[in-house]
């Protein structure tokens, strides 16, 4: 049951996996303990990885947990029996269930702790797995609102923040202590975070099982469970009396608190048989610790006789910058603000290259030391110059 569970979920995602030789190990840790993973065109789901590194529990809303133990790796990291496999280098990922696969990507700041910003009467809490929770006492009345947050990348990076009492609000990081917004406005970092936990009118798909109900909330995706407290029983009993089956999930609406990584539903509201969640938007990959290749260079996609040849970027949280030309190993820094992206001159080893090798180092080299904005959709990153011209394209690495 479970592997058809499962599955299901992974039939949106019609291309088969396409496993890469092996490269050298260059990060073999997923990047953090709880992962939450985004998958375009596919359903988000979320990793625990265990401390000794042994095993993966995968959690998809709704559905049995499946647990899997550790492969064998050239690089990265593979968890997978004889059904399931997982598979990623950094923050991307390959899902894959009986030949179907799904990319992804972690979101949000995995294993990091929560961060609180506060100021002009906003109090918004940024959590590792990319949720976010807004208090707004700028106007006569408190209004609270919930979402998720990511960072995009289109010229510079901006934090942007999608809800459901504001569709979108856009910020700008600086020096990691305080959020500047669109009106020039700054919030400070608190010194401890906030878990703002007041009263949330909640939309989501609810559903009860033998060991209790379950709640999707729909701005965020992330599924609860519902404490059986408060309003509960009402919310209980509205589903049997409506539901076409015990596991279907019904759209419902409470006013509800989060407690202790629960839902405790205060009021029950409504229960609408055909209701549903809207979509979400898409979640690009993260610019820095992931893994780019490059596909084009100023336009042409180069061809490589050895696919260890075509030159790679990884950017660290830190200003820093390293990969391969495609013959030699490359380092440097770089600067990402409102105005761009940046790349100091990289250092390089000095590995002799054949000629056309050779040629092609010099190429990337330079069109990566013109690169002055970048722009990220999906798993594409353009990297482009001060004029608007696309030197380079990159693709992220997942396996």
């Amino acid at each position: 049951m479970r592997k058809l569970a499962l599955l299901a979920i992974l039939a949106a995602t019609a291309a088969q996996a396409q496993t890469p030789p092996a490269e050298p190990r260059i990060q073999g840790q997923p990047p953090g303990s709880q992962v939450m993973y985004a998958c375009p065109g596919g359903t988000d789901f979320a990793a625990a990885f265990s401390t000794d590194g042994g095993l993966a529990t995968i959690s998809v809303p709704g559905q049995p947990e499946v647990e899997l133990s550790r492969l064998p790796s050239g690089s990265g990291f593979a968890f997978g029996d004889s059904y399931y496999e997982l598979r990623g280098r950094g923050r991307e990922a390959t899902l894959t269930a009986g030949g179907r696969s799904m990319r992804c990507h972690a979101i949000g700041r995995p294993d990091e702790p929560p961060r609180t910003y506060q100021g002009g009467g906003l109090t918004i809490t940024l959590f590792p797995d990319g949720i976010f929770r807004l208090r707004d006492r700028s106007g006569d009345a408190e209004t609270l609102d919930l979402g998720q947050w990511a960072q995009e990348v289109d010229g510079g990076v901006r934090m942007v923040l999608r809800g459901g009492t504001v569709a979108r609000r856009v910020f700008r990081e600086a020096n990691g202590d305080k959020l500047i917004a669109e009106n020039g406005s700054e919030l400070e970092r608190a010194a401890t975070a906030d878990p703002i936990d007041d009263r949330f009118r909640l939309a989501g798909l609810y559903r009860d099982t033998q060991t209790g109900g379950l709640f999707t909330e729909c701005l965020t995706r992330r599924t609860f469970e519902v404490a059986p407290t408060g309003a509960e029983p009402d919310l209980e009993r509205a589903w049997t009396e409506a539901t076409p089956s015990k596991g279907a999930q019904l759209y419902v609406e409470i006013v509800g608190r989060f407690v202790s990584g629960e839902v405790r539903a205060e009021r029950f509201l409504s229960l609408k048989r055909d209701g549903t969640c809207p979509p979400l938007a898409p979640r690009s990959s993260a610019l820095r610790e992931t893994e780019w290749r490059v596909t084009e260079i100023d336009g042409e996609r180069p061809v490589y006789d050895d696919w260890r040849q075509r030159p790679r970027l990884r950017l660290d949280d830190h200003g820093k910058f390293s990969g391969s030309t495609g013959c030699n190993s490359m380092s440097g820094s770089y600067q990402l603000d409102t105005d761009g992206l940046r790349f100091e001159p990289a250092a390089t080893t000095l590995a002799g290259c054949p000629p056309a090798l050779a040629a092609a180092e010099k190429r990337f080299l330079d069109a990566l030391s013109a690169v002055r904005q970048a722009q990220l959709a999906g798993t594409t990153l353009d990297l482009l110059d001060s004029a608007g011209k696309r030197r380079l394209r990159l693709e992220a690495r997942g396996r």
